[in-house]
C-alpha cells in the first residue's frame, strides 16, 4: 500500500507563502493615515470634523508631523505655505485661516517641494492649500 506524502519542498514553501501573504497585506495598508486616507492629504470634511477654529490648529491636531522636521519644531527650518498655487509665506499664514473656505490641504516633502517649486520650496516642505475661490 502506498501512502501519500508531502513533497519535501512543501516544508519550505508553506512558510514562504505565509510570509508573502503577510507582506503583501502590510504593503497594501502602508501610506495611509489611521482615518483611512492619504497621510499627505486633508480633506474639507476631515478639517471640519477636527472641530478646530483655524487651519493651523486643525493641522496641528490631525497631521502634527507636517509642522515638525525630524521630530523637532520647524522654527529653525522653513515650511512654505502655498494657497491656490501662490506662495504665501511660513506656517503662521495658516493661523486664522477659516476651515470653511478650505477644500483640501496637501503636504509635499522637502525633496518633492524643491523639484516642484525650486528655491521657493521650503527646507521643511510645502503645505499646499486649495480654497473655494
Amino acid at each position: 500500500m502506498h501512502t501519500a506524502t508531502r513533497p519535501r519542498n512543501w516544508t519550505f514553501a508553506a512558510p514562504l507563502l505565509v510570509a508573502l501573504l503577510v507582506s503583501s497585506t502590510a504593503c497594501a495598508s502602508s501610506g495611509t493615515s489611521g482615518s483611512g486616507g492619504d497621510r499627505n492629504l486633508l480633506t474639507h470634511e476631515q478639517l471640519v470634523e477636527s472641530g478646530e477654529p483655524d487651519l493651523q490648529q486643525a493641522i496641528q491636531r490631525l497631521r502634527p508631523a507636517w509642522l515638525r522636521a525630524r521630530g523637532q519644531s520647524l522654527q529653525g527650518r522653513s515650511v512654505m505655505i502655498f494657497v491656490d498655487g501662490a506662495p504665501r509665506g511660513g506656517v503662521s499664514e495658516l493661523q486664522g485661516m477659516q476651515i470653511i473656505n478650505v477644500l483640501e490641504v496637501t503636504y509635499v516633502g522637502a525633496s518633492e517641494a524643491g523639484f516642484r517649486y525650486g528655491t521657493l520650496g521650503g527646507a521643511g516642505g510645502v503645505i499646499e492649500v486649495k480654497t473655494r475661490r
